[in-house]
């Protein structure tokens, strides 16, 4: 089962400040790339942006665990202020995990 992930990422001001003063941020680009493809990833889309976030990702990882692994490896390095990994399911995922909940007998309720 592959993983496609839509993942946001807010780069600390000391990081964003060094990227200003050279061409770390196309370097960055290149190195977010590399690291998804180490991880059996596949990079499907890289976009700047600017507000909330600095970077957009979308790419596909082999599985869930390749995908943590990914995420434990980049988030420990510090760059990030903040980052959100959303991990994203095409028309048919989303249309079966709607059919499942409906009709899926359970106990749980809202706690009111």
């Amino acid at each position: 089962m592959s993983v496609k992930v839509l993942y946001l990422v807010k780069y600390e001001n000391d990081q964003k400040a060094a990227m200003l003063k050279s061409e770390a941020m196309r370097e960055r680009a290149a190195i977010h790339r590399k690291a998804i493809a180490d991880f059996g990833g596949v990079p499907i889309a890289q976009y700047g942006a600017f507000g909330e976030y600095d970077m957009v990702y979308i790419y596909e990882m082999p599985d869930n665990a390749h995908l943590a692994a990914n995420l434990h490896l980049t988030d420990s390095f510090g760059l990030a202020k903040y980052s959100k990994a959303i991990v994203l399911m095409d028309e048919e995922e989303f249309s079966q995990s709607m059919a499942i909940a409906a009709e899926t007998e359970t106990g749980y309720s809202p706690a009111t």
